[in-house]
C-alpha cells in the first residue's frame, strides 16, 4: 500500500508530535499527554480497508483486547481506545511507549526511534543474539501468546518489529492486529505465517518460533532450518542447541510432526531450559527432525539437498570430529558441594570422581550446598589434562541466613530457636563474644560476668546496661551479614532478662546491669497507597520515582519506619511529607498540592528572573531570547563568578551578553536551576540547560537526520534560511549581521560585510529586536552565535564545541543558513560568543 500523506491526527488530550512508524494496518504517532507524559497513538484509517465490515472487525478486536492488555506485563499496555470526531474517518489506541534505540528510557522526542526487535525486512542482515537473551526473549513472549489464547483471542502478526522494549524487557505489540480466535481473514507477514494460514493459536506459537531461529541464527526466517556458520561455543553451545531443537520442533512446516503447538508447551519448554535443566526428549534425535524438514521442504518451496550438504550441517551442528579424550576432577572447600553442568544435570559432589571431558572443550560448572552461596568455576580443558587430571575447585561463601520453624546456628557457633516469627538465643549472650565486641572499639567497660549453667555446663554472661545490649546487637546484625548469616532484611533486638538469678551472685547487682538475649527477625516491609489533589503529580518515596499518580499508585515492599514523600507537578509547589509506616502495614494517604506560578510545560512562562520561555513541541521549554546581559550579571554577582572581559564596545541590560565560553554557559545553568528549584519556580525534575545540536534545529525549524553529529549535519546543510530560501528583499531587516552599519566601525573592513543589507546595528542589538519565528523565539539568525550542548565531530582527537545561527559580524551566506556550524573549543571566548537556554525535564 503506497505512502499516503495525511494531516496529523487529532486525539483527545494529548498533542500529537510526529509519525514514528506505520504500516498497512495504521501509523503510528509520538505524542504527549495533558500531564507531560509521552505515549505512542496507533491510528487505523479507514479508506485503507476494502469495506466497512473489516474496519470494525479490527475496531472489535481492540475492544476486547483493551481491558485485558494491562493484565500480564509482557503485552503492550492500552491505555485509552477512541475514535475520530465524525466517527467515521479513523480509530485510535493510546499505548504506553517503548524505549528508545539508541537511548533507552531516555526519551527525545526531536530523535526518538522505538527499539524493537529487529527490522523484519527480507534481505536484512541478522543479529545474532546471546542465547541467554533469545530464551528470555522467548519466554517473555511465549508467555504474553499463552495470556491471549486463554482468553480466546489470537495475534495473528507475531514478527521481530512487533516486538517492542519497555524499560529494557521485551513486549508483544502491534495489537491492533488481535481477533478471536478462527477468524480467517489472512494478514501477517510472509515467512512468519505458517503453512495453513494465520488465525490460530498454533500460528501464533509458529510464527514466534521462525522469530527465535532469526535471533537464534542471525538468519532470514525463510532460510530456515538452516544453520549458522559460527554457533556459540563454550558452555552456551548445549543450551543453543536446546534452543534449536525447541525452534525446529515448534516450526515443522507439517502441521501432525509439530511437537509443540501451544504456548503453554512453549512456556514449558523455555523454561526448562533457562533453569538450566535438561528438555524431555523424544526417542528420536531432533537434529533428526531437522534433517526431515530439510527433505520434505517443498512445503515452503525448499529445494531437496544433496548428501554432503546433510552432513555439512550435522558437522556445523555437532562440531567437528572429537579431539582427545580428557581428565577432570572438581574439589571444594568445604567438600559435600553438588556440581551442575551448564544445562543443570547434577554430575556429582565434591570431591568429585574423575570426569571425562574433550581437549579445548570450555567447561561450566555450578556448585551448591546448603549453608553457602552457588560457586561457579568456567574453565578450558587444556591438553595436558589428557594425561593428569584438571584440577579445579572452588570456595564456598556462607550463606546460612535463618528459616522459619527451623534451629539456626550464628557465625559465632551459639544457637538460635524459632519462636513464633523471629529466632532467640537459646543462651544469654557469652563473655567471649562480648570481648571480641569491645576489642573492636564498641561498648563500655563496665559491663559484669556472671556464672549460669546452661545444658549442664556453666557459661560467663555478660551484663550490661541496656544502651550497650542494643550497641551489641547492631554489632552482631552487621558481623552476620559480612558473614553472610544475615541479610538486610533482618533486624537483631536486645532482650534484657531482669529477672536473671545465678548461684554466687546477686539479682541485678548494681541495679542497672542485666544479661541478654538476642531477637532475630525478618523485617515485614509495609505499603502506600498515594493519590494526588490533583491528579498527575509524580511520586517520590525515600528519593526514588514510583510512578505518576492518576487514581491512587501502591508502593509495595517498603521498609518500616520514617518514609520521606515529595509530590512533584508542574505549576504546583513541591510537596514534602515525613510519614510514619508500620511493620506490615498498608498506609493511605492523599497529597493535596497548592498552585504557585512554576512552569507548566507546553504554556508561555516568564522565570523567576524575567527571562522569558516559549514551548517547543510540550517537551522542550526555549528561551525566546538569548541570555542577556543583565541575566549574566545577575550571576556573576550571586554566584559569584569572575567578571567577563569587556567586549570592546558598548552593551546595555538587554543585549545578549558576550565572551561567554561554553563552560561559563553551562555553570550559568547550574546556578539558574539552583536558584529556580529554591524558589519552587521549577521542581527538582527540571533543569535549565544548553540545547542539544538537533533541539537548536528543531527550534529554528528544521529536521535533521537523527543520531549523527553536528560536523556530519553541517557538510549536509540545506541552503535555506530561518526567514525562507532566498535572501530578503531590499530594506528587509531580518537579523543583526556583518552589515553596512558595521563597514564604518574601527577594524572592520568593508569586504567583511553583506553589501547593500543595513540592520542598523553595528554590534550587538537588543534581544527581539526582529521578527520572531513560530515558535516565538527572536535571534535564532544573527546577533550572537550560539553554544549548544554538543561536540562537533564523533572523533576522539577533535575537541570543538558547537555554535549556531551566526552573529553580528557574520557576512558569509553559507555561515547564514539554518544548518550551519561553527566550531570552536569549549572554554573560548569571542565577543560574538553568546548563548540561549531551555528547560527541559530530567528523564
Amino acid at each position: 500500500m503506497p505512502n499516503k500523506q495525511r494531516p496529523f491526527p487529532e486525539i483527545p488530550d494529548h498533542d500529537v508530535l510526529r509519525k514514528i512508524g506505520g504500516g498497512a494496518y495504521g501509523e503510528v504517532w509520538l505524542a504527549r499527554t495533558v500531564t507531560g507524559a509521552l505515549r505512542a497513538v496507533k491510528v487505523v484509517w479507514r479508506e485503507d480497508f476494502e469495506d466497512e465490515r473489516g474496519f470494525e472487525r479490527e475496531f472489535e478486536g481492540i475492544l476486547k483486547y483493551e481491558p485485558i492488555s494491562r493484565d500480564h506485563p509482557t503485552l503492550m499496555n492500552v491505555l485509552h481506545v477512541g475514535r475520530s470526531k465524525d466517527l467515521t474517518t479513523f480509530y485510535y489506541y493510546v499505548m504506553e511507549l517503548g524505549d528508545d534505540v539508541s537511548s533507552g528510557s531516555e526519551i527525545n522526542p526531536a530523535e526518538y526511534v522505538p527499539r524493537t526487535l529487529r527490522a523484519d525486512a527480507p534481505g536484512t542482515e541478522g543479529v545474532q543474539l546471546p542465547v541467554n537473551d533469545c530464551i528470555e526473549i522467548g519466554l517473555r513472549l511465549a508467555e504474553a501468546l499463552e495470556h491471549l489464547h486463554g482468553l480466546g483471542l489470537a495475534h495473528r502478526d507475531v514478527k521481530p518489529s512487533n516486538v517492542i522494549f519497555v524499560q529494557g524487557k521485551a513486549k508483544l505489540a502491534d495489537i491492533g492486529l488481535v481477533a478471536m480466535r478462527g477468524q480467517r481473514t489472512f494478514v501477517g507477514t510472509e515467512g512468519f505465517v505458517p503453512p495453513e494460514g494465520p488465525g490460530s493459536a498454533q500460528a501464533d506459537v509458529y510464527s514466534l518460533g521462525k522469530v527465535l531461529y532469526e535471533i537464534a541464527t542471525g538468519q532470514d526466517r525463510m532460510n530456515f532450518p538452516e544453520l549458522p556458520e559460527q554457533m556459540p561455543g563454550g558452555p552456551d553451545r548445549k543450551r543453543w542447541l536446546e534452543l534449536n531443537r525447541i525452534i525446529c520442533e515448534v516450526c515443522d512446516p507439517r502441521i501432525s510432526k509439530r511437537r509443540i503447538t501451544t504456548a503453554t508447551q512453549l512456556v514449558e519448554s523455555l523454561g526448562r531450559i533457562q533453569r538450566g535443566k535438561r528438555r524431555h526428549r523424544s526417542s528420536a534425535p531432533v537434529w533428526a527432525t531437522a534433517l526431515v524438514l530439510t527433505v520434505f521442504s517443498g512445503w515452503a518451496g525448499w529445494q531437496i539437498i544433496k548428501d554432503q550438504q546433510v552432513i555439512d550441517r550435522l558437522v556445523r551442528t555437532f562440531g567437528e570430529p572429537k579431539p582427545a579424550i580428557a581428565m577432570v576432577r572438581v574439589f571444594s572447600s568445604p567438600d559435600g558441594a553438588d556440581v551442575y553442568d551448564e544445562t543443570g544435570v547434577l554430575i556429582g559432589t565434591t570431591p568429585t570422581e574423575t570426569l571425562t571431558a574433550r581437549v579445548g572443550e570450555t567447561l561450566s560448572y555450578t556448585l551448591r550446598r546448603k549453608g553457602y552461596s552457588d560457586a561457579e568455576i568456567l574453565a578450558k580443558v587444556p591438553l595436558s589434562a589428557a594425561d593428569e587430571p584438571m584440577a579445579l575447585s572452588a570456595t564456598l561463601k556462607i550463606y546460612s541466613p535463618p528459616e522459619l520453624d527451623e534451629p539456626w546456628t550464628d557465625s559465632f557457633g551459639d544457637l538460635f530457636l524459632p519462636v513464633e516469627n523471629h529466632h532467640e538465643s537459646y543462651g544469654y549472650v557469652r563473655h567471649g563474644v562480648w570481648q571480641q565486641f569491645l576489642r573492636e572499639g564498641n561498648g563500655k567497660s563496665d559491663a559484669k560476668v556472671a556464672p549460669f549453667v546452661q545444658n549442664g555446663r556453666e557459661i560467663q554472661a555478660v551484663l550490661c546496661k541496656r544502651e550497650d545490649a542494643d550497641l551489641f546487637a547492631a554489632w552482631f546484625r552487621e558481623q552476620s551479614i559480612a558473614a553472610g548469616f544475615l541479610t538486610e532484611d533482618f533486624e537483631v533486638t536486645a532482650l534484657p532478662d531482669r529477672s536473671f538469678k545465678a548461684s554466687g551472685v546477686p539479682q541485678n547487682p548494681v541495679g542497672t546491669l542485666f544479661p541478654f538475649r538476642l531477637r532475630v527477625r525478618e523485617i515485614i516491609n509495609g505499603s502506600l497507597v498515594i493519590s494526588t489533589e490533583p491528579e498527575g503529580g509524580e511520586i517520590f518515596v525515600n528519593g526514588e520515582s514510583r510512578g505518576i499518580a492518576f487514581g491512587s499508585i501502591r508502593v509495595r515492599a517498603l521498609r518500616p519506619g520514617d518514609l520521606d514523600l515529595q509530590v512533584l507537578l508542574e505549576g504546583f509547589k513541591p510537596y514534602n511529607r515525613t510519614l510514619k509506616l508500620g511493620e506490615g502495614e498498608q498506609l493511605v494517604h492523599e497529597a493535596v498540592l497548592v498552585p504557585n506560578q512554576g512552569v507548566v510545560f507546553g504554556k508561555p512562562w516568564e522565570n523567576g528572573i524575567g527571562m522569558r520561555f516559549a514551548p517547543v513541541g510540550t517537551e522542550l521549554m526555549a528561551s525566546i531570547w538569548e541570555t542577556r546581559v543583565v541575566d549574566f550579571r545577575r550571576f556573576t554577582d550571586e554566584a559569584p563568578h569572575p567578571k567577563l572581559p569587556d567586549p570592546g564596545f558598548s552593551q546595555e541590560d538587554k543585549h545578549p551578553v558576550v565572551n561567554v565560553s561554553r563552560k561559563e554557559a553551562m555553570a550559568f545553568c547550574v546556578w539558574l536551576t539552583e536558584h529556580e528549584v529554591a524558589s519552587e519556580r521549577i521542581t527538582p525534575l527540571h533543569v535549565y540547560r544548553l540545547p542539544t545540536d538537533a533541539e537548536w534545529s528543531a527550534m529554528a525549524g528544521i529536521t535533521e537526520t537523527p543520531n549523527t553529529s553536528p560536523g556530519w549535519r553541517d557538510a549536509r546543510k540545506e541552503p535555506v534560511f530561518p526567514w525562507g530560501a532566498d535572501w530578503p528583499e531590499d530594506g528587509a531587516r531580518v537579523g543583526n549581521f556583518a552589515d553596512a552599519s558595521a563597514a564604518i566601525e574601527p577594524g572592520m573592513s568593508i569586504d567583511r560585510t553583506i553589501l547593500g543589507y543595513d540592520d542598523g546595528f553595528p554590534h550587538t542589538a537588543p534581544v527581539g529586536s526582529f521578527h520572531k519565528n513560530p515558535y516565538g523565539l527572536y535571534d535564532l539568525s544573527g546577533n550572537v552565535q550560539e553554544w549548544v550542548s554538543d561536540p562537533y565531530s564523533k572523533i576522539e582527537s577533535v575537541h570543538l564545541g558547537v555554535l549556531r545561527g551566526g552573529g553580528w559580524n557574520t557576512h558569509q551566506v553559507e555561515n547564514l543558513y539554518t544548518g550551519s556550524r561553527n566550531g570552536a573549543p569549549p572554554d573560548y571566548r569571542d565577543p560574538q560568543y553568546g548563548f540561549r537556554i531551555v528547560l527541559a525535564k530530567i528523564p
